[in-house]
């Protein structure tokens, strides 16, 4: 399965509150009308909580800076063909843009981004959790570029085999109930959506992807004693090696499932690429 993020910086001439109440109202329910169409299967929006303590801690333990993005939109897609049917339909990809035409008015365009991901789950819980305002839960977002000097496919390699590797030997420590790698896939479709929707993007084959964890409000104060800083050290120091340290950033969200329907009906045709 792949996901079709939707990374997303509100205009700076609109109110948080007025750019939440559409971002979770109307717009949620026009990409809903259309999701069917285009095989989306589940529809996630995660809040950022920017000025949350937890935000800020994750921003001081990774080193990041303190611009964060407002919302991360997550679609789910089972079968990228689906997608890519419901795209060449002229009346659905005419209401698509249609509707991130309107979007302009509460979204800056030049500070947001699509990309397709795959999940490479790293820590897991028998446990399904999401965070919701309900619970203690939270999710932690941490987006990136990987350094110039190295391509996307050799800062993923590491990203998985060494940091992957060395979250695994710490787990027992780690505060994570749950931590999955989604590695972004450059794509044709990507492409030519973004060209369709009319809006010079930023280049996104820069982004390595987003890291993705879970954790618990209650565990935090237990952050701390010498060997959790030096774990906390040397995860950060190894982050260096393959993430430019400018362009990151890491925020506490919560989660708006807006529905989650069943992801595998049959066999699916063998996955090469994401054109």
């Amino acid at each position: 399965m792949i996901t079709l993020n939707h990374v997303v910086r509100k205009n700076e001439n609109v109110s948080s509150e007025a750019f939440r109440e559409y971002w979770l109202g109307e717009h949620a329910e026009k990409v809903m009308a259309l999701s069917s169409k285009l095989g989306i299967k589940k529809y996630t929006k995660c809040e950022a909580l920017i000025d949350d303590d937890v935000t800020g801690l994750l921003s001081n333990l990774y080193r990041t800076d303190d611009d964060c993005f407002d919302f991360v939109d997550q679609m789910l897609i089972n079968d990228l063909a689906d997608f890519k049917k419901g795209m060449a339909d002229p009346e659905i990809s005419e209401a698509f843009k249609a509707l991130f035409q309107e979007s302009l008015a509460y979204i800056n365009p030049l500070r947001s981004n699509f990309w397709f991901t795959v999940a490479v789950p790293q820590l897991l819980s028998r446990e399904s959790m999401v965070a919701t305002f309900e619970n203690t839960y939270l999710k932690g977002i941490y987006i990136a570029k990987h350094r110039d000097e190295i391509t996307l496919t050799a800062a993923q390699l590491h990203w998985n085999a060494c940091h992957g590797g060395m979250a695994s030997q710490y787990s027992e420590m780690l505060p994570y109930e749950r931590y999955i790698q989604q590695h972004q896939m450059p794509s044709k479709v990507v492409n030519d959506l973004k060209s369709y929707l009319g809006v010079d993007f930023p280049n996104s084959d820069a982004f390595i992807g987003q890291a993705e964890v879970w954790l618990d409000r209650k565990v935090i104060p237990t952050l701390q004693g010498p060997e959790t800083e030096k774990m906390l050290r040397l995860l950060a120091d190894d982050i260096d090696l393959f993430v430019k340290p400018e362009e990151r950033s890491i925020f506490a969200t919560k989660e708006h499932i807006l529905f989650s329907n069943s992801l595998i009906n049959e066999v699916l045709p063998t996955l090469f690429n994401v054109d």
